[in-house]
């Protein structure tokens, strides 16, 4: 069975896929990179000055200076869990490739020439239209957030926000062309613990992913995968989740651990 995943270059990317490649072989892993085709500069250009864009642009740079003390603890967190401190790597033995974006017809077709039977999706822009038909059997996305409940962006701060904490987890499910709305093949839950914190929580999700994804290729390998259809459910937003609400979310978390 071939399996090929479509991700982007971090620390819990390169765990979770050399571990599954210790598990069974990875053909070859897809980044897509954010590097912009300098054809495009001038329309990229227009499009981050685009009124009906600042607003997330200027939310996401002040996530950034408001909660950078957070963004450096979990990448020092994960750099230890995740490589005992030693510079994040991907297994040299699998073969990669750069692709802009992975909705383009001509960058399709180079992961159509790998001839996947599996492919997996991890941390990447929404996919649409030929690239779901890619696969012979499955295209299937890793959501670090419990479906049909959480569905979208702005997680798990949105969970904290509603102090919905047993709604915590992860789920594998198909690609599909409605956002995170495929039929669900695996999810397990997560249970706050009292050391937990905001920055170890992407450590805690993965090791959830990896471990259901593990049990999804056995499926997959034994003809066993069973597919559940969602519900149809509310789509959660980053843009939709201010800075307010993100400082009310850290705090109701933080008083949820307290009190464990």
């Amino acid at each position: 069975m071939n399996i090929v995943f479509l991700t982007t270059e971090d620390t819990h990317h390169y765990y979770l896929i050399n571990e599954i490649h210790k598990f069974h072989s990875v053909k070859k892993v897809f980044y897509q990179t954010k590097h912009i085709k300098h054809k495009d500069l001038g329309k990229r250009f227009r499009r981050v000055i685009d009124p009906r864009r600042l607003r997330f642009t200027i939310r996401s740079l002040l996530v950034k200076l408001l909660f950078n003390k957070e963004i450096v603890l979990r990448r020092k967190y994960e750099n230890k869990m995740f490589f005992n401190n030693a510079v994040p790597y991907l297994n040299p033995e699998i073969p990669t490739e750069k692709i802009f974006s992975f909705n383009i017809p001509e960058e399709v077709e180079k992961v159509r020439k790998e001839k996947p039977d599996l492919i997996i999706v991890f941390g990447t822009e929404v996919l649409k239209g030929e690239i779901l038909e890619v696969a012979s059997l499955d295209i299937l996305n890793i959501h670090r957030n419990i479906l049909p409940k959480y569905r979208g962006g702005g997680l798990p701060s949105w969970i904290f926000y509603n102090k919905d904490f047993d709604n915590l987890g992860t789920t594998i499910h198909l690609c599909a062309e409605k956002l995170d709305a495929g039929d669900i093949v695996s999810q397990k839950f997560y249970s706050l613990k009292r050391d937990d914190r905001i920055y170890t929580l992407r450590y805690k999700t993965t090791l959830i992913a990896l471990e259901i994804l593990k049990e999804t290729i056995e499926k997959y390998k034994d003809g066993s995968i069973e597919y559940n259809k969602q519900e149809p459910s509310k789509l959660w937003t980053s843009k939709n989740m201010t800075i307010f609400k993100e400082i009310i979310a850290r705090r109701n978390f933080n008083n949820y651990i307290k009190n464990l």
